[in-house]
């Protein structure tokens, strides 16, 4: 089984030689910037504005190995270092498979009792897509720059979409995430300004979110 693993972390030396020991060769980068404030920032990992993102998929059979090492090595666990997560893939092409899948054995599935919502939205409406997460328990997230294929603007559904767009990844709590989806769609949904495409994916495991309040205690120590 291959598996997408998402980093968001700001050590790129660290993250090639963990890539490199691992023979992970399909990978990406990108940047994005927190959305929370700065009294939450550092639960969802992200103590600075800007942040790196990596991308790379993973056979599931170093899952296990591979977290260890994100936990003990790369301290992802410790507040404000950074988040770790995997989601599941059910198919992928033959290439992928040979390289990532081949000699592969059934791994017991992980339920981390998150998800992460993904909201496409027109570019500037990503404050607009926080403001209604956060009215249904989400405390952050982040933002990466995009933009839809060809150069000018397109229609779908008899709805303008424009070219620039704004990713926004929440991670949020299962059993919350379909009312932060509801609040998403109401406030920034197809049918508003915005623009808003939302889907959710289940995550299979997860490192470097903190429970909000043990970082408000935190915040509260003198």
């Amino acid at each position: 089984m291959v598996k997408l693993l998402v980093i968001i972390y700001d050590n790129e030396k660290k993250l090639k030689m963990l890539f490199r020991k691992y023979k992970l060769t399909f990978n990406a980068m990108t940047y994005g910037s927190g959305t929370a404030s700065k009294s939450v920032l550092m639960y969802f990992g992200l103590d600075e504005i800007r942040k790196s993102i990596y991308f790379s998929l993973i056979p599931s059979r170093i899952s296990d190995t591979l977290f260890h090492e994100l936990e003990t090595k790369l301290k992802i666990v410790e507040l404000g270092k950074g988040i770790a997560f995997t989601i599941e893939l059910n198919s992928s092409n033959k290439f992928i498979s040979d390289a990532l899948v081949k000699g592969d054995i059934e791994m017991e599935k992980f339920d981390s009792g998150y998800e992460l919502v993904v909201t496409i939205v027109k570019e500037g409406y990503s404050d607009l897509v926080m403001s209604a997460a956060k009215k249904e328990g989400c405390g952050g997230g982040t933002v990466i720059s995009g933009r839809s294929l060809g150069s000018s603007r397109t229609v779908f559904m008899n709805l303008s979409i424009e070219p620039e767009k704004d990713i926004v990844l929440n991670i949020v709590k299962s059993d919350i995430a379909k009312n932060v989806m509801k609040e998403i769609t109401k406030e920034a949904g197809i049918k508003t300004e915005a623009r808003g495409l939302i889907i959710s994916l289940p995550i299979s495991r997860v490192l470097g979110l903190q429970e909000e309040s043990k970082v408000e205690n935190t915040n509260n120590v003198k």
